[in-house]
């Protein structure tokens, strides 16, 4: 599989569609069946994108249990519940939900590779949180 790097600024449509880079939906394509999940963030600042392999693999993992007790099986609820499938369309568009569009006011979306996955932001989100980490000095691991 190859591995998502870099980021790409995206206008959102009219229609509330955003355009994945063409690099990235080529592999979503091929390898995933032109499937992503969306998941926001837990912290609601972003919103993270699972080509179908990926998101399929870590719901092996993570497969809620009647049993289970605290905090892990709400994490498990929360993130289950509030994944939206999508499927490319055309030249690798995906349309965002109404409450997922919210998290771009400016009708910017940047689109950033994250190794097996994607992140979307608004790019001014995404210039603050560079801020923090680069000013928070190497390792911290800050966002």
């Amino acid at each position: 599989m190859l591995l998502f790097t870099g980021h790409k600024d995206h206008r959102l449509d009219t229609k509330d569609r955003v355009v994945i880079p063409a690099h990235f939906a080529s592999v979503i394509q091929a390898e995933h069946g032109g499937c992503i999940y969306v998941v926001p963030d837990e912290t609601e600042t972003f919103l993270e994108a699972y080509p179908q392999r990926v998101f399929e693999s870590m719901a092996s993992t993570l497969v809620p249990n009647r049993f289970e007790r605290g905090g892990e099986r709400g994490d498990k609820r929360v993130f289950f519940q509030s994944a939206e499938r999508m499927e490319l369309k055309g030249p690798g568009r995906i349309t965002l939900p109404k409450k997922f569009a919210a998290y771009f006011p400016d009708g910017v979306v940047r689109v950033a590779g994250m190794n097996t996955y994607l992140e979307l932001w608004s790019p001014e989100r995404w210039e603050a949180m560079r801020a923090r980490v680069v000013s928070s000095g190497p390792g911290s691991g800050a966002d």
